[in-house]
């Protein structure tokens, strides 16, 4: 049987129209009672629907759904009404949604409409459903004291009885109308700063027609807004490519939705300007292009001091070139005199080191003093070998005294009463004097005393003959 019923279901859908109970005898060799009998099981299944037109029956496929089992498919509120509008079934999400009882756990008892369903134009909507005609429309609608916006839709059904009705399904969209009007504002202000932007905006289709330009675009390109929308102008000439300015926007890929590049375009009153471009792709989820957005920048100031580093940097390096070669002339003179200064040096380490020798071998003991502000000797800064083998010191121990440790007190007042002065007054002066050793003994010395200068500080040499013992 299910064989036979695909069959003439497979015969309704070839032919696409109104087949009648003869034209399936005549098809099928069957007569025409079991013809009838397989039409009203698919009429009740809701497969075909049929429609009287006097005294004969016209069968098709069914546009119309099957009302079983269809509210256990719809989350959103859905109700059943039949050819009387009369509401026989609705689902849970519906009876919460408009407060209605539930008489039982199965299918809910004969019910007028909702009171909130009595609007023209809705109950219009309702009777066309019954009728066999799709509907969808926003609604707002009051319920419980609530407004909501509604998305209706409403499908023809054929019912269990083999009668027509419609399924009514409610899905409120409340929160998406909020976001909608909240869209729209923001698009409102989102193109009233652009419009308000010194830099220059437009939008332009797949097809390179532009879409949007903003007030400064306008300027830039002299032209009105009317003349730029929904044509393929390009207005600003590009500096790597010519004229190719097509080009650009097909280099944009969804691997590289991005691309900087600059114009140049010359006006009426032969100033040049140039335009910096940041020009980006916006695809779909299925990699096609849906549009093109470019922000231009006026970057002439940046050219023009571009160009005057320019210049300044051929200028600097010319400079630095003349600087240089006079730099060199300088150098290979100072090298010079280096070189000379090197050969005195030298000549003054020879010099020293020879009276620095005759110093040292000189028999009698020497030593060379500080002299501080008052004229007073202080620090020995050098002895010789004698020195340090008379007053018994090593060399480097004498180089950390002061003159004060090799005499007693008593003569060291004595010294600064009576000699002290003659030394601060530039004299060579002789004078008996009393050492003393490192192991404390005292010793007689005539002393020959001169003072002079050693880079600008003052020293004495005292040169001393010890009487022998």
């Amino acid at each position: 049987m299910k064989n036979f019923e695909s069959s003439i279901l497979a015969y309704f859908k070839e032919k696409a129209r109104e087949v009648t109970i003869r034209e399936l005898v005549d098809q099928f060799d069957l007569n025409r009672n079991t013809i009838a009998k397989y039409l009203e099981a698919l009429v009740r299944r809701g497969d075909i629907e049929v429609r009287n037109v006097g005294m004969s029956k016209l069968y098709q496929i069914s546009s119309r759904i099957s009302a079983r089992g269809i509210l256990r498919l719809i989350m959103d509120p859905a109700c059943i009404i039949d050819s009387e509008r009369t509401m026989i079934s609705y689902n849970n999400a519906f009876s919460e949604f408009f407060s209605l009882q539930q008489n039982s756990k199965k299918s809910q008892t004969l019910q007028k409409i909702p009171e909130e369903f009595n609007q023209e134009d809705l109950c219009d909507a309702i009777i066309e459903g019954i009728q066999g005609k799709k509907t969808e429309e926003i609604q707002k609608m009051k319920v419980s004291g609530r407004t909501y916006v509604l998305h209706i839709k409403i499908l023809p059904l054929i019912l269990e009885d083999n009668t027509f009705g419609c399924v009514v399904i409610c899905r409120d969209e409340s929160h998406v109308q909020k976001l909608s009007i909240f869209l729209e504002e923001s698009e409102g202000r989102y193109r009233a700063i652009v419009d308000d932007q010194l830099d220059l905006v437009c939008r332009r289709a797949p097809d390179l027609t532009l879409s949007y330009v903003n007030k400064a675009y306008c300027d830039a390109a002299r032209r009105s807004i009317d003349d730029l929308l929904d044509n393929r102008l390009f207005p600003f000439v590009l500096t790597n490519l010519s004229n190719e300015t097509k080009s650009v926007y097909r280099q944009i890929t969804e691997d590289n939705p991005n691309i900087e590049f600059e114009t140049k375009d010359v006006s009426s009153n032969g100033q040049v300007r140039w335009l910096q471009w940041k020009l980006r792709g916006f695809f779909s989820s299925q990699g096609e292009i849906l549009e093109y957005h470019a922000i231009g920048r006026d970057i002439t100031s940046l050219k023009r001091c571009e160009e005057q580093i320019r210049i300044f940097q051929q200028s600097l390096e010319y400079l630095v070139q003349e600087r240089t070669h006079e730099l060199q002339e300088s150098n290979q003179k100072l090298v010079e005199q280096l070189m000379i200064q090197e050969k005195k040096e030298i000549s003054l380490k020879e010099r020293e080191l020879l009276l620095k020798s005759i110093f040292n071998n000189i028999t009698d003991p020497c030593l060379l003093f500080e002299q501080n502000d008052n004229g007073e000797p202080s620090r020995i800064i050098e002895a010789n070998n004698s020195a340090c083998h008379v007053l018994q010191y090593s060399h480097e121990e004498l180089l950390s005294m002061v003159s004060t440790d090799i005499t007693t007190d008593n003569y060291w007042n004595e010294y600064l009463n009576s000699y002290a002065n003659l030394l601060a007054e530039n004299k060579h002066i002789r004078y008996s004097g009393v050492g003393k050793r490192k192991d404390g003994k005292i010793f007689h010395i005539e002393i020959s005393a001169q003072r002079f200068k050693i880079r600008k500080k003052s020293v004495v040499l005292m040169m001393g003959k010890c009487p022998k013992e």
